[in-house]
């Protein structure tokens, strides 16, 4: 009984210990850090047995998974079986359908003689098909060749176009923007790596072709949101208009991108009125009561209502260490 308890609360204690975000993992550091990268095809998943030599609740599910294409490691093996942990829910772990097509970036399992997924949900890239893993693939191929020249990269011209890239298309987006403007994802807040130095290279023109990408995204998601903060101060007035049509395009049954378009409207418009909304909605929008969901709904309409004829406030933003949209009122930046 006595041993029984000390085990579940050694349980506890590590479900409390891991029970947190880890380090966001952008594509960079994946390949810098992973020992193996393969693309390949889910045959099928699996439970391990567990005995008391083999018992280990990070490891209990297994993937065996058909390896397509070798990116990078000395993997002699066709097959390999990836163990994970489906039950786990903070931090999410890399987990595995049968039959998808996956990019998955490996560490070796001595002890099951098998696999496991570096920086968990990070190091499983789900829902490509052949064409979107070629845009995967080359920018792997293009950061192993600097790598090799560079092992440290942090601060060359030449990782910031490798990140303008991923930047390009939509697949990758996250990778190059995350480093770009990591305080755009609210994931940074648990970031304890080394952030790529960016400032000296990131040039006007550079932000431009960004902008440029930006205006071209008929929906916005998350991951696109750091385009507008990076690209504050190229033509304010075309993005506060983009911004608005866009909001109008937000899908109503889900207020997370809504509410990120709105902050970004509230700050560059020259009413305090949508400031006053803003935070109203930010207030509301993620919550499951339905007085709530009926409030964000009427707030919304509200904000699209009064943003129509917001004209841009005379700002004097510019790239600096913060996210430019939303810190240039928090850490106000002189401009000569």
């Amino acid at each position: 009984m006595k041993t029984t308890i000390i085990l579940l609360v050694s349980v506890l204690f590590a479900f409390r210990l891991f029970a947190y975000p880890i380090t966001p993992r952008p594509l960079r550091k994946l390949i810098s850090e992973s020992e193996f990268i393969i693309w390949g095809k889910v045959l099928e998943l699996g439970t391990v047995k567990q005995t008391k030599k083999n018992a280990d609740i990070w490891e209990r599910d297994f993937a065996t998974i058909v390896v397509q294409e070798k990116l990078q490691g000395k993997l002699k093996a066709d097959t390999v079986k990836v163990y994970f942990c489906s039950g786990m829910i903070c931090p999410a772990p890399g987990t595995f359908e049968e039959g998808e097509q996956v990019l998955v970036f490996l560490d070796k399992r001595e002890k099951q003689n098998g696999f496991v997924v570096h920086a968990l949900s990070y190091g499983v890239k789900h829902g490509m098909n052949d064409q979107d893993y070629q845009f995967y693939k080359a920018r792997i191929v293009e950061m192993q060749a600097l790598i090799a020249k560079d092992t440290e990269l942090n601060c060359s011209p030449q990782l910031i176009d490798w990140l303008l890239k991923c930047a390009e298309q939509k697949h990758t987006r996250w990778d190059g923007l995350y480093e770009l403007s990591p305080q755009s994802d609210f994931m940074s807040y648990y970031d304890r790596g080394e952030l790529a130095c960016k400032e000296t290279y990131l040039t006007i023109d550079r932000r431009k072709k960004l902008f440029e990408i930006l205006l071209s995204i008929d929906t916005l998601g998350y991951e696109d949101f750091a385009l507008a903060d990076i690209t504050t101060g190229i033509n304010d007035s075309l993005l506060l208009e983009f911004l608005k049509s866009r909001l109008l395009r937000a899908d109503d049954a889900y207020y997370w991108c809504a509410n990120e378009i709105i902050k970004r409207i509230a700050l560059l418009a020259d009413t305090d009125e949508l400031t006053t909304l803003a935070n109203q909605f930010d207030k509301v929008y993620y919550s499951y009561k339905d007085e709530d969901k009926e409030a964000a709904k009427n707030l919304l309409k509200d904000f699209i209502m009064k943003m129509k004829n917001a004209r841009l406030k005379i700002t004097k933003g510019v790239m600096g260490n913060y996210n430019t949209l939303l810190f240039t009122t928090a850490y106000p930046v002189k401009v000569s």
